[in-house]
C-alpha cells in the first residue's frame, strides 16, 4: 500500500460557555483534521485537538512540507517514516510546537493505514492488554462564582454520563479554597469515585507540599503537573519524597529524553508526555514502555480519540480521559467509543484503525 494523498484543514468550534482552569482560559475547540488517500483504496483519519492557537500553520505544514515524506510511502514502515520526517522539526528558527504537531498529525495518519491494512484496530495491532478502561472527565474547571454547589452538580452530571472519575482542576484559587473543592467532589463521588486533580503547573513547590498534605486521607489517586514549570524535575522530586499522593506530569516534555530524566530524577509516578506535543504516537510508545520498564504508570490527557486505543493496549495504563461534550463536542461527533460507553468504561469498539470516522462538520 503506499500514500497517495495527504490533506490537513484547522477546525475551530464554538463551545457554550468559557473554561478557565488555572491560568488559562478556553473559549473555542480547536484542531487539526488529516485525511489520506491510497492506492488501495484505502483512506485514513486523525485529528489532534490541542493546537495553541498554531491550527492553521500545522496544517500548513502537514500540506506543504510533511506531506512530502510521506505521499509514495508505505504507511506501515510507520517508524522510518517518523525518522525522515524528523529534520524538519529541526528549524531552530521556527517554532518548534507547529513542527512537533504537525510530525504528530503525520505519525497518527500512518498508525491508522497501518493497522487498516491489515483490517484491524490500532488496539489490536499494538497488543491488546486490556478489555476495557474506566472514563476519567476533565473537568470541574472555574467559573465566575465557584459555587461548591455548581461542583456538586457537576460531579452528578459527570456519573450520569458515564464517569468513573473527575480530573478536578486546581491552583486558580487559594490553596484551601482547591481543597475544599476536593472534599466537595469526593462527597459527593464517594470513595469509589476516581478523584484526581490538575494544576497546570501553577503552584510554587510550597503551595503544592500545602495542597498535598491537606488532601492526604481524601484518596486523590494523583496530582498532575503540580508545580511552576521554571525547575519543575527538582521540584516535582522534591514533592514525591513528601507526598503519599502519585505525581503526573511529562505532559509539558516534548521528547522522549525529557521523560527519562524525570524517571532518572525520581519526580514522577505516573508519564502522560502528549502524543502531539511530541511529535506522535511513536514516541509516545516509546515513553510508555520506559515508564514500564520503570514500575510507573502511563496516562493520556486531552486526546480521548488516541487514548481510547492506548490505554487498552497498556497493562499498566490509568483511565481514558475526555471531555464533557460541552468542553470536546468533536470526540463524541467523530469517534464511535464515546457512545458505545457502558457503566463507565470505554472498550475496544472493534473499529479499524483508531475508530475515528470522519463527519461533516
Amino acid at each position: 500500500m503506499k500514500i497517495l494523498l495527504v490533506e490537513a484543514e484547522a477546525f475551530i468550534v464554538p463551545l457554550p460557555r468559557h473554561f478557565h482552569g488555572s491560568n488559562y482560559k478556553y473559549t473555542h475547540k480547536k484542531g487539526m483534521f488529516i485525511r489520506a488517500k491510497t492506492d488501495e483504496g484505502i483512506d485514513g483519519f486523525g485529528y489532534l485537538g490541542d493546537d495553541f492557537g498554531l491550527g492553521q500553520n500545522i496544517a500548513k505544514a502537514v500540506n506543504e512540507d510533511f506531506s512530502k515524506i510521506l505521499i509514495g510511502r508505505d504507511p506501515s514502515d510507520v517508524e522510518n517514516i517518523w525518522h525522515d520526517m524528523r529534520p524538519l522539526v529541526r528549524d531552530i528558527l521556527g517554532d518548534r510546537r507547529i513542527a512537533l504537531h504537525a510530525q504528530a498529525l503525520a505519525d497518527i495518519l500512518c498508525w491508522d493505514l497501518h493497522a487498516k491494512a491489515q483490517e484491524r484496530s490500532v488496539v489490536s495491532l499494538l497488543g491488546q492488554q486490556r478489555s476495557s478502561a474506566p472514563i476519567m472527565v476533565i473537568a470541574g474547571y472555574y467559573t465566575p462564582q465557584n459555587s461548591l454547589s455548581d461542583l456538586a452538580d457537576e460531579t452528578r452530571d459527570l456519573i450520569t454520563l458515564g464517569s468513573r472519575g473527575m480530573k478536578l482542576k486546581v491552583g486558580g484559587l487559594s490553596v484551601a479554597e482547591d481543597v475544599e473543592r476536593v472534599k466537595t467532589v469526593r462527597d459527593v463521588g464517594g470513595n469509589t469515585f476516581n478523584l484526581a486533580v490538575d494544576a497546570n503547573q501553577a503552584w510554587s513547590l510550597n503551595e503544592a507540599l500545602d495542597f498535598v498534605n491537606a488532601c492526604e486521607g481524601l484518596g486523590l489517586i494523583w496530582v498532575e503537573e503540580p508545580v511552576h514549570w521554571d525547575n519543575d524535575i527538582v521540584d516535582l522530586a522534591a514533592l514525591r519524597k513528601e507526598s503519599e499522593i502519585p505525581i503526573c506530569a511529562g505532559q509539558s516534555e516534548v521528547t522522549v529524553a525529557g521523560v527519562a530524566s524525570m524517571i532518572d530524577a525520581g519526580a514522577i509516578d505516573i508519564c502522560n508526555l502528549h502524543p502531539g506535543y511530541v511529535g506522535g504516537v511513536t514516541p509516545w510508545l516509546k515513553s510508555a514502555e520506559l515508564a514500564r520498564q520503570n514500575g510507573l504508570k502511563v496516562s493520556n490527557t486531552g486526546e480521548p480519540q488516541l487514548s481510547a486505543s492506548l490505554m487498552l493496549a497498556c497493562d499498566h495504563g490509568m483511565s481514558i480521559e475526555i471531555y464533557h461534550p460541552d468542553r470536546d463536542p468533536i470526540f463524541p461527533q467523530h469517534c464511535p467509543a464515546f457512545s458505545a460507553r457502558t457503566d463507565g468504561y470505554i472498550e475496544d469498539p472493534s473499529l479499524t484503525g483508531w475508530g475515528i470516522v470522519p463527519s461533516n462538520m
